[in-house]
C-alpha cells in the first residue's frame, strides 16, 4: 500500500523536535513491504500547501497523522493545538480518500474525544509500530479492523468512538532493532534548528507521578534496549550527520540502576566522542553514577524533582523526599552536570508553606536552570484526575480537549507573583505559562551561532539573563497565541 505519514506538529519553541516516533512508525511500515513518504509540517511556511501537493502527488491509500501534543500545557499563556490539527485533517479531506489513521502521544491520551472532534476514519492509541502494520494488512485484505487492540473506529450510534482494548505490555519488536527512519525526514535541520538530535533506549515507567501520562502511553513497567544496541545507534547517527549533540528521551535515564552505567561504560569502552542530556530522576541518583555520566559525555540533566517540600512530594506521588533532591543536585554539580530542576507549583494540597520551602531549597541547591510551571494540566486517566473525581473537585466534563489546570484555591492569588519575584532574583528560572518564551529568531540566532545542546543550560551566564528579559521574548508562540480557551478548575 501508499502510505503518507504526516507529522503534524509546528511548534518550535523552545526547540523543533524531531518525530522520533513517527520515524519509527515507517521504518516499521516500510520493513513490511508498504510504499512510504513522510510529510513533515514543522518547517514549512506554508505548510498546509505543501502538503496538499504531496498529498496529490504520491496519492497514498493511507495516512497516519501523528498528533505528538494537546496542547503547551503552559498556564495561563496556554496556547491550544486541536485548531491547528482540524485545519490538517480538512487539508487531507479536500484533496484524498483516502483513510486517515490518527496516532500519536497527544491522540493517545484522548482518543475518544479526538475522535469525536476530527473527521478521521480510525486512530490508534498508544504504542504503534506493531498495530499499524496489523491495521495496514487488515485495510488490504478487506478485513474489518475492529479486533485489532488499541485501534478506535469510527463513531458508534451512541455518538462516542469506538475504543477497543490497549494491548497487553509489553510489545514485541521495538527492543529487536528496529532503527528510526530518520533519512525520510530533514533530520540534518532539526539538528541545526534544535541543537541536538535524539535517541530513546527504553519505554515504560514505574514511578506513580500524580499528574503523568508516561505509564498511560508506554505501559507502567520498563522495556530497555540493549546497552551495544543504543551506542550503535549513535555511531550510526555521528557518522551519517556528523558530530551533534543527542537528547535522550526517555521518561528518565538513569533508573533502572544499571541501565545508564551501561550505556555510559559501552560510550567510554569504544571512545566514542559524545556529548548528550537527558531527564532524570533523584531516586538512586549518587555520587558515582553522576561522575560515570559525565565521563561518559553528558553535560546537563533535566531533574523531575517537582518539589522540594516533603509533604507536597508525597502528594504529588514522588518516590523521594526533600534530601535526596537536594543530595542529587549537590552530586550532579559536583561532577561537573549542568543541572535543570523542573517543578510543578500549585498542585493539590500546596500552601505557602510548600512553595516558600521548595524556592528556599532551590536558592540553597544553585542549579543552573529552573523551570517552574503554574498548575497542573489534567489529563484522562492520571492518578490526580482520578482523585480530584472521586472526592467530588471536578467533573469528568472538565477534563478533555479544551485545556484544564488544577491550581490549589488557598494559593492561587499568591502564586503568580511570588514566581515572577523569585524569578526575578534568581535570573535563571524560566516561568512557561507566566512569561513570554523566547523569539523564534533569537532561538534560530544562537543555533547559527553554534549553540548547541539544550539552552536552559546558558541561563546561569549573566549575559543570557539580560536577553532573556529583554528583547529575546515575544508575545506568543511559534505555532499559535494563548488565548482563553483553556480553563481552571
Amino acid at each position: 500500500m501508499r502510505v503518507l505519514l504526516v507529522s503534524a506538529n509546528r511548534e518550535r519553541l523552545p526547540d523543533p523536535i524531531f518525530p522520533l516516533g513517527l520515524a519509527y512508525i515507517a521504518a516499521a511500515t516500510r520493513e513490511a513491504g508498504h510504499r512510504v513518504a513522510v510529510a513533515d509540517l514543522c518547517f514549512g511556511r506554508h505548510a498546509l500547501h505543501e502538503l496538499r501537493e504531496q498529498v496529490m502527488r504520491f496519492r497514498p491509500d493511507v495516512v497516519g497523522l501523528s498528533l505528538r501534543n494537546v496542547d503547551n500545557a503552559a498556564y495561563p499563556r496556554t496556547v491550544d493545538y486541536l485548531e491547528g490539527h482540524r485545519e490538517v485533517v480538512n487539508t487531507l479531506r479536500a484533496v484524498t480518500g483516502a483513510t486517515i489513521v490518527l496516532g500519536g502521544s497527544g491522540f493517545s491520551i484522548m482518543p475518544d474525544a479526538y475522535m469525536q472532534v476530527l473527521d478521521s476514519d480510525l486512530g490508534i492509541a498508544g504504542e504503534a509500530e506493531t498495530t499499524f502494520v496489523t491495521l495496514l494488512d487488515a485495510l488490504e485484505g478487506g478485513f474489518d479492523p475492529a479486533g485489532i487492540p488499541g485501534v478506535t473506529g469510527r463513531h458508534s450510534p451512541t455518538g462516542r468512538a469506538m475504543v477497543y482494548p490497549l494491548r497487553d505490555w509489553p510489545l514485541p519488536g521495538w527492543t529487536s532493532g528496529l532503527r528510526p527512519a530518520r533519512e525520510l525526514f530533514d533530520y540534518p535541520r532539526y539538528i541545526r534548528r534544535g541543537g541536538m538530535g535524539n535517541v530513546q533506549t527504553k519505554r515504560g515507567c514505574v514511578f506513580k507521578c500524580s499528574y503523568c501520562t508516561y505509564p498511560l502511553l508506554e505501559g507502567t513497567r520498563f522495556r530497555a534496549r540493549e546497552p551495544e544496541d543504543v551506542v550503535d545507534e549513535i555511531a550510526a547517527l555521528l557518522h551519517d550527520y556528523g558530530p551533534h549533540p543527542v537528547f535522550f528521551v526517555d521518561s528518565i535515564l538513569n533508573f533502572p540502576r544499571g541501565h545508564v552505567e551501561a550505556i555510559c561504560e559501552v560510550i567510554l569502552r569504544r571512545k566514542l566522542k559524545l556529548r548528550w542530556s537527558c531527564y532524570a530522576t533523584p531516586v538512586k541518583l549518587d555520587r558515582q553514577q553522576a561522575q560515570l555520566m559525565a565521563r561518559a559525555g553528558c553535560e546537563g540533566i533535566e531533574l523531575g524533582t517537582d518539589a522540594v517540600d516533603d509533604d507536597q512530594l508525597k502528594r504529588l506521588g514522588k518516590s523521594f523526599n526533600a534530601e535526596v533532591a537536594e543530595r542529587a543536585n549537590r552530586y550532579c554539580r559536583e561532577a561537573g552536570l549542568r543541572v535543570c530542576q523542573t517543578l510543578i507549583f500549585g498542585a493539590p494540597g500546596e500552601t505557602e508553606a510548600s512553595i516558600r520551602a521548595t524556592c528556599a531549597a532551590l536558592q540553597r541547591m544553585q542549579p543552573t536552570a529552573v523551570v517552574a510551571m503554574t498548575g497542573v494540566r489534567l489529563y484522562p486517566g492520571t492518578p490526580i484526575t482520578d482523585d480530584l473525581l472521586r472526592e467530588g473537585r471536578i467533573r469528568e466534563e472538565d477534563v478533555g480537549l479544551v485545556p484544564a489546570f488544577y491550581i490549589e484555591p488557598g494559593v492561587a492569588g499568591f502564586l503568580p507573583d511570588y514566581l515572577r519575584q523569585q524569578a526575578q532574583q534568581a535570573g535563571n528560572w524560566v516561568l512557561p505559562g507566566l512569561a513570554a518564551p523566547i523569539q523564534p529568531g533569537s532561538q534560530r540566532l544562537l543555533r547559527a551561532l553554534g549553540v548547541s545542546g539544550p539552552l536552559w543550560r546558558l541561563l546561569h551566564s549573566p549575559w543570557m539573563h539580560r536577553l532573556y528579559r529583554t528583547k529575546f521574548t515575544r508575545p506568543d508562540t511559534s505555532w499559535g497565541v494563548p488565548h482563553p480557551r483553556r480553563k481552571i478548575v
